[in-house]
């Protein structure tokens, strides 16, 4: 016969699941940095050297993932500081796959345009072995 509440760590380990402990956040926020450190210059430098399409795929890659901790932060797993980072970055990763779809277009679009070839005419003189 013991009254509730003599025994805390016994009342505890019966009363169900603790909390969750909160998520570690740095992990996430250097791969998305690295993600959008590598795939910005990559979609920049799309159209004259061919890199758009690995570019794409990574900003691709990187807005998925900012997506999904930006649901977290919806969901108050990190405090305001952390918040704001996963949601500039989500906003990077944004403008950065906006920018790659239209690259991807203007590409496409000089493939019908003898363009590429001129450039690497040009290319090719300008090394000497053209």
């Amino acid at each position: 016969m013991s009254p509730a509440g003599r025994y805390p760590k016994v009342d505890a380990l019966f009363e169900g699941e603790p909390p969750a402990p909160p998520p570690d956040p740095g992990p996430a926020l250097r791969r998305l940095r690295v993600l959008l450190a590598v795939a910005i210059p990559l979609d920049l430098l799309g159209i004259p050297c061919w890199t758009g399409v690995p570019g794409a795929v990574l900003t691709l890659w990187a807005w998925l993932r900012a997506d999904a901790e930006a649901a977290r932060v919806r969901e108050g797993a990190y405090d305001d500081d952390l918040a704001a980072d996963f949601l500039r970055l989500r906003a990077w990763a944004a403008w950065a796959l906006g920018f790659s779809i239209l690259s991807l277009v203007v590409q496409a679009w000089l493939l019908t345009t003898p363009f590429y070839a001129l450039l690497l005419v040009r290319a090719l003189d300008a090394l000497g072995l053209g």
